[in-house]
């Protein structure tokens, strides 16, 4: 292998030229005035060998590193997988490098170099992208390939948080959510740390409307019923036939997203896309809330009450006293819940990266379902259903 790239997604775009500098300290490094170049070199017998790293960079190249950002992530989203978690996660991570970093070697890429390569990818939280399509962590470890096989269970992304929340200024709403979601968390003996960022305060934020809401918790309904009835019975034809009563029932065809829509035609779902989507449950669940059909949205240790959620659209009978029957809770409301779901899946992917039980009681899932619900409904980087991201 003579070559390899290294993507990043870091604030301090020079400590990738550090973490070279350092992996390679028995060796010449040189820098070119720019920057955008390190050269690493050493002497042989009659000979020279380099090891060149390229760099790109969003800030300074923004057109030819987006189009290296989408070219990527076509790439990896069309691969087939059964490691859904994985997959999407890491076309998470994609859309929030910032720094490509390609690496060529003169001699080609030995274990010991490339051993100092996942070096540098450990010191700056890096993926590595090999010529064969494999797409490694920063411990060498396969993300994703182009047969879909995976070395790992999850995926763990690396963000910089002004990446990710560089568009919300601090405002005193913002900072009172955060304060009050601290003081519960420590009451309930779930880990807080202080520098996790506000989320966005009534000041700024824009909640979906009304019709966009009660639109959405149908159509999760019915994909989590639709869904739910294959699990258990795996019969496509009879599941499809009668969640096409109800949609009709309802007026809901067009309420369905683009991958929604996918599933629900799709005469053999993927074993995983179905379990995926019963999960909606938790989904549909936060948006009645939202709508004042559920009361409280109660500690996220166990799942829903499936019944109540399905009887809250079921008695309604049709979509006019459906949305007749909802009132839209408060800015303040919803915001508080969604900062409080943003630390309590800090506290969840924070236990999974130490390998150690979610404090308190979290179930993990529930809290992820629960994030993603909240996060649409906050306009979370403005992202459509399909595109909804948990960032912690």
């Amino acid at each position: 292998m003579q070559q390899c790239t290294l993507y990043v997604s870091i604030k301090e775009r020079e400590s990738v030229t550090d973490a070279i500098r350092k992996a390679f300290s028995e060796k010449t490094v040189e820098v070119s005035t720019d920057g955008r170049a390190v050269t690493v070199s050493s002497k042989k017998w009659f000979s020279k060998s380099t090891i060149t790293f390229n760099t790109l960079r969003e800030d300074l190249d923004p057109e030819a590193f987006d189009q290296m950002k989408r070219g990527m992530y076509g790439y990896f989203s069309q691969i087939e997988t059964p490691h859904v978690r994985v997959q999407q996660k890491l076309l998470m991570q994609i859309t929030a490098l910032n720094v490509a970093v390609g690496i060529v070697s003169s001699d080609g890429i030995d274990k010991e170099t490339f051993q100092k390569i996942l070096e540098i990818a450990r010191s700056v939280h890096g993926i590595v992208f090999l010529p064969t399509g494999e797409m490694l962590d920063k411990e060498g470890k396969l993300i994703l390939d182009t047969a879909g096989e995976s070395e790992l269970e999850d995926f763990i992304l690396t963000v910089s948080v002004d990446l990710i929340d560089g568009h919300i200024h601090p405002t005193p709403s913002g900072e009172a959510h955060k304060q009050r979601s601290m003081q519960l968390l420590r009451e309930q003996g779930i880990p807080v740390i202080d520098h996790l960022p506000v989320i966005v305060g009534d000041e700024d934020a824009v909640i979906r409307t009304k019709d966009e809401i009660v639109q959405r918790a149908i159509a999760l309904c019915l994909i989590a019923v639709y869904s739910g009835g294959i699990a258990e019975n795996g019969n496509v034809e009879e599941e499809r036939e009668f969640i096409e009563g109800i949609i009709e029932q309802y007026g809901a065809e067009g309420f369905f997203t683009e991958k929604e829509r996918a599933f629900l035609y799709n005469d053999a779902p993927d074993r995983t896309d179905t379990i995926q989507m019963v999960w909606m449950y938790e989904c549909y669940w936060v948006l009645l809330w939202a709508l004042g059909y559920v009361e409280t949205l109660d500690f996220p240790s166990d799942i829903c009450d499936v019944q109540s959620a399905i009887d809250c659209l079921r008695l309604a009978e049709n979509y006019d006293a459906f949305y007749q029957n909802a009132t839209v809770r408060s800015k303040t409301e919803i915001l508080d819940q969604a900062d409080l779901i943003y630390r309590y899946d800090w506290a969840c992917v924070d236990a999974r990266i130490n390998n150690r039980p979610v404090a308190g009681g979290l179930n993990d899932e529930v809290v992820l379902e629960r994030h993603r619900a909240l996060n649409w409904l906050v306009r979370y980087m403005d992202a459509d259903w399909d595109d909804v991201q948990m960032d912690t």
